[in-house]
């Protein structure tokens, strides 16, 4: 038993291949390293429990490299492909086929940028108001906190959230943005 942290398990840590193509070969880049892990144990006071999926922060299962040179496992591992991960690392759990942000945290879908075509110029993609291909600063509410929805927010709402507010996570195969609940500024 654990007092602030769960004990989770992963396959792997790293990410690095996709339908059978190598698509990183380093420790450094954070896109490839695994957020996702199994629940072993957990206090019995936390929502979470045993055999939950849970999303957590991407430095939990980050190798480094130590003062030689050598591959160091991250400062959370525990033994082989356990580790013990604090609950301020943890953004959402998935019981029973569905996922649930974990209060303060929400994660929103991107809005995708359309071209827009005027009869004197045309807003592309690569526009300032632009982001990869996506609206700055708008999402999609996906996945939805209580406090959000006692404040009215629901899945679907269309939402604008503050400047360096996101971070990029991919859930399911979907590209998905995580915030805090004090990020989102307005219903669109």
């Amino acid at each position: 038993m654990t007092i602030n942290y769960i004990i989770v398990e992963i396959d792997e840590a790293y990410k690095n291949e996709i339908d059978g193509i190598i698509v990183n070969s380093t420790i450094e880049s954070v896109a490839h390293i695994n957020r996702i892990a199994k629940v072993v144990e957990a206090p019995s006071f936390t929502i979470l429990r045993k055999g939950d999926d849970v999303v957590v922060h991407h430095n939990m299962f980050r190798l480094r490299n130590g003062m030689r040179g050598q591959r160091v496992q991250s400062d959370y591992h525990i033994e082989d492909n356990k580790y013990f991960i604090p609950f301020t690392e943890v953004y959402m759990y998935r019981r029973g086929g569905e996922w649930n942000a974990i209060r303060p945290f929400v994660f929103l879908k991107p809005v995708d940028f359309e071209e827009e075509v005027s009869n004197v110029f045309t807003i592309t993609k690569t526009d300032s108001n632009s982001h990869k291909g996506k609206k700055k600063l708008r999402g999609i509410v996906k996945y939805l906190n209580d406090e959000l929805e006692a404040q009215g927010v629901k899945v679907g709402d269309e939402v604008l959230f503050s400047y360096f507010s996101e971070y990029e996570f991919n859930i399911d195969g979907e590209t998905l943005y995580k915030m805090s609940t004090k990020d989102i500024l307005a219903i669109l």
